[in-house]
């Protein structure tokens, strides 16, 4: 499928077209795709950083020994040398490594260019597993995905739905970041012939495989490449890489078919290509969520801090209904921001069984005359209800009337207090004048446990 956007500015120069292969979209779909993913797409890029980690440590060692270095000298190896001209240079190491990410941690716009790739990725919840050499956490803290570093978090592969396999040891875990020669050959051993690197293999042999964030010549991904494609023969898979690099045009490595274009740029077309299909929900939905979330607990506060609210709700106990209504819908769509991450609310048919579900617990409280629990399970329904309709057409999305009694909706209280007056239901009245008068003036509010 042929992907075609124009744009020359800074952020999108590099969004190049390109051809996505049939097989990434059939892949993706049974979620067997797996992206391999290199620090060009973190804090190595240049939207982050004009200078990168190599070339920051290049020039200390420099400033330090006023001695020409190799500028052909693989990443590793410069580590190396970092390492043996300062004293304590593996802790100073780690050190300027924990500064970097602190210090784009710090700024907003430093972490939003950072995890730009990773935020695309959470918004496909078909891809489950991904592999990387980088050190940060943001696959952790932006795509929902488990570490998987040594022997052990392999044997727990199958206990979570993402993962990521972080081959290069994370910020976390200190102990586990591979960055000298040293550190390299250990990797490569265990790669070669441990637990985790027959997992690894497998996964690889198995699934579609796409690099990306890899330059032309990384000493990473040849050796890699080698390792990973050893003993599988006529079995080893081709992989695709996603690459800005145009020296990958020549490419004469028969393994890797090069994509050129950016990263992220690969990614959000992809997601795009599932959304025009049908196969995948915008992400747009979680700031819709967002924005009507807003919007509500504004209304929600303001009921509270009215000057009459407290003589409202003792003419009108019925009011505690529309408050339990108020209090799901909420909570419907904070669940549904605090899961931007996972992506489980992009899957089409995700909402439909919820809803009914949701709906039958509110028929079946009505029946039993629960009706605070009854309220709340509508308000929880409607939440996810609007958001259905939000991801269906967002023409058709809008905020609904907060305020609510036997189903039928007001834009305000002063309509909800009209109609009880004229149409007052003695059994829920002796139910909320009952709960009202228990709460001893205290602010009623309703939990998520209520789901």
């Amino acid at each position: 499928m042929n992907v075609h956007e124009h744009c020359e500015c800074m952020i999108c120069k590099n969004n190049k077209n390109f051809d996505m292969p049939e097989e990434i979209i059939e892949s993706v779909l049974k979620n067997n795709l797996v992206l391999f993913c290199g620090a060009g797409i973190s804090t190595e890029s240049k939207s982050v950083f004009p200078e990168s980690f190599y070339t920051s440590i290049l020039r200390e060692i420099k400033d330090k020994t006023n001695k020409k270095v190799d500028l052909d000298a693989s990443f590793s190896r410069l580590m190396s040398l970092y390492i043996d001209t300062f004293p304590n240079g593996r802790r100073k190491l780690l050190n300027k490594i924990k500064e970097k990410f602190d210090f784009i941690n710090s700024f907003p716009q430093l972490l939003n260019a950072a995890t730009s790739f990773h935020r695309e990725v959470a918004a496909n919840p078909f891809i489950e597993t991904i592999i990387t050499t980088n050190w940060d956490t943001y696959f952790e803290d932006y795509c929902d995905c488990t570490p998987v570093i040594n022997d052990t978090d392999v044997t727990l592969w199958n206990v979570f739905k993402k993962r990521v396999f972080k081959i290069h040891g994370s910020i976390n875990n200190v102990g586990s970041i591979v960055a000298t020669e040293k550190d390299y050959e250990e990797s490569y051993s265990r790669l070669s012939s441990e637990l985790i690197g027959d997992r690894l293999k497998t996964i690889l042999a198995s699934s579609t495989v796409v690099f990306i964030g890899f330059s032309f010549g990384d000493e990473d991904l040849n050796r890699l490449l080698d390792i990973l494609s050893e003993k599988m023969g006529d079995f080893s898979n081709q992989f695709y890489l996603v690459t800005i690099d145009e020296k990958w045009k020549v490419n004469v490595d028969s393994r890797v078919i090069p994509i050129i274009t950016d990263g992220t740029y690969f990614i959000h077309q992809l997601n795009n290509i599932l959304i025009a299909e049908g196969r995948l929900v915008s992400s747009d939905i979680y700031d819709y969520a967002e924005e009507l979330l807003y919007l509500i607990k504004k209304e929600h506060i303001e009921l509270f801090e009215s000057n009459t609210y407290r003589n409202e709700i003792k003419d009108f106990p019925e009011l505690l209904l529309s408050i339990a209504y108020q209090d799901a819908f909420i909570h419907a769509l904070e669940r549904c921001v605090a899961h931007r991450s996972n992506g489980e609310y992009l899957i089409p048919g995700y909402f439909e069984p919820r809803i009914q579900s949701y709906k039958s617990y509110y028929d079946k409280r009505i029946l039993e005359e629960n009706y605070a629990q009854a309220f709340y399970n509508l308000g929880y329904c409607d939440g996810l209800l609007s958001l259905l309709l939000y991801a269906n057409d967002p023409e058709e999305a809008g905020m609904p009337g907060l305020f609510i009694y036997e189903e039928n909706y007001f834009e305000t209280k002063d309509d909800l207090f009209k109609y009880i007056s004229e149409n007052r239901n003695k059994k829920q009245f002796e139910y909320c004048s009952d709960k009202v008068q228990k709460m001893n003036d205290l602010v009623p509010h309703f939990m998520p446990w209520f789901i």
